[in-house]
């Protein structure tokens, strides 16, 4: 089973491209809080949907920002490290086998490692 990143380890795997992406996602979200927000009459009203609009893109931005690094050391992202042995590559996205090994259902499975 995978052990889990700490938060310390999130942070130390971000990269340049993670910014990148949280700074477009966001500045994105400017924009669409500016346009969004233009019909209202009232300057309050115009202040609520953009901050409104503007906090939601910002918490989308940070989410992806973390998710991104996650998925990385995880290995459900190519992180660019190479397996050691080629049969160990097709191990990588198998989230089955330890939940059937501790049910009864393991006997029922049909035996691919052939």
């Amino acid at each position: 089973m995978i052990d889990a990143p700490t938060w310390g380890d999130l942070f130390r795997n971000l990269k340049a491209c993670d910014f990148v992406m949280g700074g477009t996602i966001y500045g994105s979200g400017i924009m669409w809080g500016y346009y969004c927000s233009r019909p209202f009459p009232m300057l309050m009203q115009k202040l609520v949907v953009y901050h409104g609009v503007s906090h939601m893109f910002l918490a989308m931005s940070l989410a992806m920002m973390i998710a991104l690094p996650f998925r990385r050391l995880t290995g459900y992202w190519d992180n660019g490290m190479r397996w050691r042995k080629p049969e160990d590559r097709l191990r990588k996205y198998d989230c089955t086998s330890h939940f059937e090994e501790s049910t009864g259902y393991s006997r029922f499975r049909i035996n691919t490692d052939l």
